[in-house]
């Protein structure tokens, strides 16, 4: 499903459209599948987790790869490449600039099953296979900020991210690994995330000889420390690998945009506001859609995934004490989301909470405390995550998922469309979310609809920004005459 969305706004293949045609597919190609390559219909709704039961690839020793777009299993793909290694050769003489990418990450979430052998532990391994197959000169891999949290098993804990540095480390890449918020790079939305680039070893010695950043030296300390431990990886010391943290103002000035991406906005971020009021008033001038349209190439195309969802009354009704509890002081904010999911509150605190809340809520929502008080009842659910976004702060970490951020507009008491959770990402209005709006049930686990492929995103402005360094650090080497 997210490869549709690709394949439609970087490649202007239209899948969908070729599969209603009769169509084969010229850019899109399927690394494994089940179904032929004259049923992208099928292709199309294909579960890509399932294992042994894809039969059909539309890869071979002739393939021509350059431009195209791979649907599939990484491990599918690296045991094509590695059964034909003249086809990875030619990709390793092309000297490939830049591999990135965001491995499944369930296991290292926060919301997810904190698990050391989950399977899907193992994809970020797999990446780092990928790399050293193809030994591109520097890796750029995002996942999210739970990756760097310690974990327990079996009486011992785990830093997963320190494992992946040495993942990397034994492929041959240095990795020097940041905390980086997309708020800083002009994204109106707090997001961390964990973010390493990961550098080859010949690329790292040239830039520690000619552009001396600051913190390259420890993580090559922690590289050579791995090769020196190949056999023992768990003896390897990590007090030398860094986690740069942008928040941190010790560290705030290394994000320069020489490797590590530049700080567009200290201080003045945008705001929910800025990024989604205009889709709710006409003719409202937006700077924020301003400046989308100054970094990003502008397409006079109608706006589509504009979609408002319906909410029945009690649904509504929950969204709208969710945007009066914004109004409420931190202390009683707090307390408020106590007593609306079901939390153990005193009942001095239950009466202050439901008084707060009868003088922030419209007169015409309930006459008064008693009937808000039975209203709260009514309305409980067990998503506790659900909050309403602040118009006058940056939205908080985009989620997968609908029903998890409701408007802030006490007249919108509702989800977000796919546009306004999109323009919270900082994707321009051109770029059209494809396949279906939303899923449930089983079909989560493989399905990967308009909202999750929103919420899964990289912020468009954040990886910009991430790509210009690694393209200051390659065009510094140059200048310094490094190949």
């Amino acid at each position: 499903m997210a490869g549709e969305t690709f394949a439609f706004n970087i490649l202007n293949e239209d899948l969908a459209k070729k599969a209603d045609d009769g169509e084969l597919a010229e850019k899109t190609l399927w690394v494994k599948s089940k179904y032929p390559a004259n049923d992208i219909k099928s292709r199309l709704k294909e579960n890509l987790i399932e294992k042994h039961k894809k039969t059909v690839s539309d890869l071979n020793i002739s393939t021509e790869l350059k431009g195209k777009l791979l649907i599939g299993n990484i491990d599918d793909l690296l045991d094509f490449l590695k059964s034909n290694n003249k086809i990875a050769e030619n990709i390793r003489k092309s000297d490939v600039d830049l591999v990135s990418g965001g491995p499944p990450c369930q296991s290292f979430s926060m919301a997810g099953r904190r698990e050391k052998t989950n399977e899907k532990n193992n994809l970020p391994l797999t990446f780092a296979g990928f790399a050293g197959l193809i030994k591109p000169k520097f890796v750029l891999l995002e996942n999210v900020r739970g990756i760097v949290s310690p974990f327990k098993e079996n009486g011992k804990h785990y830093h997963a991210w320190q494992e992946v540095a040495k993942a990397f480390s034994v492929q041959g890449y240095v990795p020097v690994c940041t905390m980086v918020n997309a708020k800083y790079f002009g994204v109106p939305q707090s997001r961390v995330r964990f973010v390493m680039i990961a550098i080859r070893q010949d690329v790292a010695m040239q830039l520690m000889q000619t552009i001396k950043l600051p913190y390259l030296s420890d993580a090559f300390s922690f590289f050579e420390s791995v090769q020196e431990n190949l056999h023992d990886l768990d003896a390897v010391p990590t007090e030398k690998l860094q986690l740069i943290r942008i928040d941190n103002e010790h560290y705030k000035h290394w994000f320069d945009g020489i490797l590590l991406p530049k700080i567009t906005n200290k201080q003045d971020f945008f705001t929910a506001k800025d990024a989604i009021h205009d889709l709710i008033t006409p003719n409202l001038s937006s700077p924020y859609l301003h400046y989308l349209k100054s970094v990003f190439k502008v397409k006079n195309t109608p706006l589509e995934n504009q979609e408002i969802r319906r909410h029945c009354d009690r649904v509504k009704q929950r969204f709208s004490i969710y945007q009066a509890i914004n109004k409420l002081h931190n202390g009683m904010r707090l307390k408020a989301f106590d007593l609306i999911f079901g939390s153990p509150i005193s009942t001095d605190d239950h009466t202050k909470v439901v008084q707060a809340l009868s003088s922030v809520l419209p007169r015409y929502f309930v006459p008064n405390a008693l009937q808000l008080d039975t209203l709260i009842e009514s309305v409980r659910t067990s998503k506790h995550s659900q909050r309403a976004l602040i118009a006058d702060m940056p939205s908080p970490a985009q989620m997968t998922i609908p029903d998890e951020v409701c408007h802030y507009d006490p007249k919108h008491p509702r989800t977000l469309s796919v546009r306004e959770a999109a323009r919270i990402q900082s994707f321009p209005d051109w770029f059209v979310f494809k396949s279906k709006v939303t899923t449930g049930g089983k079909q989560r686990a493989y399905e990967v609809p308009q909202y999750t492929q929103v919420g899964n995103a990289v912020p468009p402005l954040m990886a910009k920004a991430l790509g210009e360094g690694i393209v200051n650090a390659i065009n510094m080497l140059k200048r310094n005459g490094s190949k």
